[in-house]
């Protein structure tokens, strides 16, 4: 079910938004202004700026928000993250840095 107003939408909303009669799944990232907002595709990750509510949208516009999709739970995002913590230890990493300035210096050892 989604709710067809127009209401204005905070940062995290996800919105349903047609761009040349397809529909995507989108999450509000930052609001322009009063009727302004941009999105982010969940699936691709593509930015859509200028979105605005079928009501208040430009001519010259060929997208715009049909419906906010209720539900707090955001979609997963197609895109991998690294979330590896502390790969390299702080003694290797010293260690790293001290080769790094003999080498600047000119000492260079094999």
């Amino acid at each position: 079910m989604y709710y067809k107003m127009r209401k204005k939408l905070k940062l995290g909303d996800i919105v349903r938004v047609n761009f040349i009669g397809s529909t995507y799944v989108c999450e509000i990232t930052e609001v322009v202004d009063k009727t302004t907002y941009k999105a982010r595709n969940i699936k691709t990750g593509v930015i859509i700026p200028n979105l605005r509510w079928k009501a208040h949208m430009d001519k010259k516009s060929v997208w715009f928000i049909e419906a906010l999709v209720p539900g707090k739970a955001i979609a997963k995002s197609t895109k991998s993250i690294d979330t590896r913590k502390k790969t390299t230890n702080k003694s290797e990493l010293d260690q790293a840095i001290k080769k790094q300035k003999d080498f600047i210096k000119g000492n260079i050892k094999k």
